[in-house]
């Protein structure tokens, strides 16, 4: 019996250590594993990270315009990125190239990147406009003789496929001119279809016929640079543009074969579209930017204007905020802001500014679409009480610039392409000053 006792305590304990084995197997291949990710771990950190990481700046955030003073973010849409380490814009480096905000011109801004490997980003660059706001302070007056001054200008010939008033100065010294006008009241009444006769102008038909007030110079190639009537916004919200012309919009007409500055919108930071045929450029500003809405009654000091050698900029102050009913009525419908001070980018204008001799003119018209060089079309369209209050020529002299009055004897006029169809006067202005006041009602005689 004791026999038996002592085999049952033996094979109760040999049971027990079988057991104890068993539980140590399964816990051996997990400790195995893990030993294995630990090396397999160990082995990928061996291995060199030489993969370069990439800066990243949006294509139309490449070229940016801004006004001077206003805050800009150097690292706006621009992010580091690498393979290894993810994210790593806090790594980026600038060299600034001495951009400052408050003064006007081109800056070039360089971005470098290294990641934790001490792997090199290609650096890649920004170009930021800081585009100057501050309209030309009016230079003095020229009240005497000029000595060598080429006088009495014949008046302009007549150019077919409009009816406009045109004021051209004589091919001498000039570097700009300059004018205070009063934009005119316009009543059209040629549509491609039928229109609302009890409006004034129809924002949901085609005009056919456009008024422009403009101005612009000739050295080597002839300029128009000024306002058109033009589409505008009639839902700020859903960008949605009238499909008649409605408000007078900045643009600017140049010949040129080099330094044309084409492109679209995307391509001037959103500003601005450029288009040529052939050497004819042709600008726009955007239409988004109701600031630039200039509208019947607003009183504009208007300057065209040589910043610089074979270069042309078109300025705009605005003096007085219109108080015709119709005119206040449309920027409270649309909700455009009030008019604001403009200054186009600096653009190609051949000859200008060489020291030759150039004209300079200004220009109140009907434009008539897909007419240009045709017989001028009559009919009721009505352009009324254009005030030219003062018109100036700038001229260096002993070297200051100064304003030359644009006189009787400064300025040859014509009306095309029917002097009848025409109302000049003088009341209120100075012709002398080169004052007038322009209807053009192409409807009826005079």
């Amino acid at each position: 019996m004791k026999k038996l006792v002592l085999f049952m305590l033996v094979l109760a304990a040999l049971l027990t250590a079988c057991t104890d084995g068993g539980e140590s197997s399964s816990v051996a291949p997990e400790s195995s594993d893990a030993a294995t990710e630990s090396l397999s771990s160990e082995a990928e950190s061996t291995v060199p990270d030489t993969e370069k990481p990439s800066i990243r700046i949006p294509t139309g955030a490449k070229e940016v315009i801004i006004n001077k003073g206003d805050d800009y973010d150097l690292m706006q849409n621009v992010t580091g990125y690498d393979k290894v380490d993810g994210i790593i814009t806090d790594k980026i480096q600038i060299n600034d190239g001495g951009f400052d905000p408050s003064v006007a011109g081109e800056y070039t801004v360089t971005y470098f990147l290294s990641d934790n490997a001490g792997n090199v980003a290609d650096p890649k660059f920004k170009k930021i406009t800081v585009r100057e706001t501050d309209v030309l302070a009016a230079p003095p007056v020229w009240e005497g003789a000029i000595d060598g001054e080429k006088l009495n200008p014949k008046a302009p010939a007549v150019f077919g496929g409009a009816w406009y008033h045109k004021a051209v100065s004589s091919k001498d010294k000039w570097v700009g001119i300059e004018a205070t006008v009063t934009l005119p009241d316009v009543t059209i009444r040629r549509y491609s279809g039928d229109f609302d006769e009890s409006l004034k102008v129809d924002p949901d038909v085609k005009n056919l016929d456009n008024p422009s007030v403009y101005m612009g110079g000739n050295a080597l190639s002839e300029s128009d640079v000024g306002l058109s009537f033009s589409k505008a916004l009639i839902d700020t919200k859903s960008n949605t543009l009238s499909t008649g012309c409605i408000a007078f919009r900045p643009f600017w007409r140049y010949i040129t074969d080099k330094d044309q500055d084409l492109g679209g919108y995307d391509a001037h930071g959103g500003e601005y579209a450029v288009s040529a045929n052939g050497n004819n450029c042709i600008a726009n500003y955007h239409w988004k930017y109701t600031e630039y809405y200039y509208l019947p009654g607003d009183k504009l000091r208007m300057i065209v204007y040589v910043p610089e050698e074979g270069k042309m900029q078109l300025q705009i102050e605005v003096l007085e905020v219109s108080t015709l009913p119709e005119s206040v009525a449309m920027r409270e419908k649309y909700g455009w802001k009030d008019p604001e001070d403009f200054l186009s980018p600096i653009f190609t204008s051949p000859g200008h500014g060489t020291g030759m001799d150039a004209e300079f003119k200004r220009v109140n018209a009907i434009d008539q679409v897909s007419n240009e060089g045709g017989t001028a079309i009559f009919g009721d369209t009505l352009i009324s009480d254009i005030i030219w209050h003062e018109t100036y020529l700038y001229r260096e002299i002993d070297g200051t610039l100064y304003r030359v009055p644009m006189s009787e004897d400064r300025r040859g006029v014509t009306n095309a392409p029917y002097d009848e169809y025409f109302d000049v006067d003088f009341e209120g202005v100075e012709s002398s000053l080169g004052g007038e006041r322009v209807t053009i009602h192409p409807g009826y005689k005079n």
